[in-house]
């Protein structure tokens, strides 16, 4: 999945998708601002998805983005978005937020209503998730364990198996290409 070669002949990943318009709300230590696909551009971003009260994979993702923040360098942001914008209240994402030493404007965590998450995940990111109501909430959500790299433009440009430690360094390796490149 490489396209168009940079100036010292590495090549970047395709384009894959452009993320449509969206807006949902960033959770800080102490704030709540608007946050949209505007607000991504001009930067290369690490996406992941989550929720505060899994009982799987999650807080092994965060772990991994926790890595990513201290390999790559800060010019590459990072994006958590809840799946579960229900039970992920601002201060529930505060607390896990800081558990795993994301720090803004660095390392933001995103929530919107159910209906933007579930428009923003299948339409925008091409991410897979369910909800199974009748289950105990830490089991609730069943969702995709990637990650996506996104580039300045707001253009996908790849999906990586967060849980793989060789995904993460093909992730931390594009990601390094699309900003020595400036994609």
């Amino acid at each position: 999945m490489l396209a168009a070669a940079c100036g010292r002949g590495l090549r970047l990943p395709e384009v894959l998708a452009v993320l449509p318009d969206f807006t949902m709300t960033a959770v800080g230590p102490r704030t709540e601002t608007p946050f949209s696909r505007a607000d991504m551009l001009g930067s290369v971003w690490v996406v992941d998805f989550i929720f505060t009260r899994c009982g799987g994979p999650c807080p092994l993702l965060s772990q991994r983005m926790a890595e990513l923040s201290r390999k790559l360098p800060p010019q590459v942001r990072l994006l958590t978005i809840t799946v579960d914008p229900e039970g992920d209240t601002p201060s529930r994402l505060r607390q896990y937020a800081a558990a795993f030493g994301a720090r803004t404007p660095r390392w933001l965590f995103l929530r919107g209503t159910t209906t933007e998450t579930y428009r923003l995940l299948f339409a925008g990111f091409r991410q897979h998730m369910s909800v199974d109501p009748q289950a105990p909430p830490e089991n609730r959500v069943t969702h995709s364990t990637r990650f996506v790299l996104v580039d300045r433009k707001g253009a996908i440009r790849g999906f990586y198996d967060g849980l793989s430690a060789l995904d993460n360094a093909a992730l931390a390796r594009d990601a390094l290409r699309l900003l020595e490149a400036g994609a």
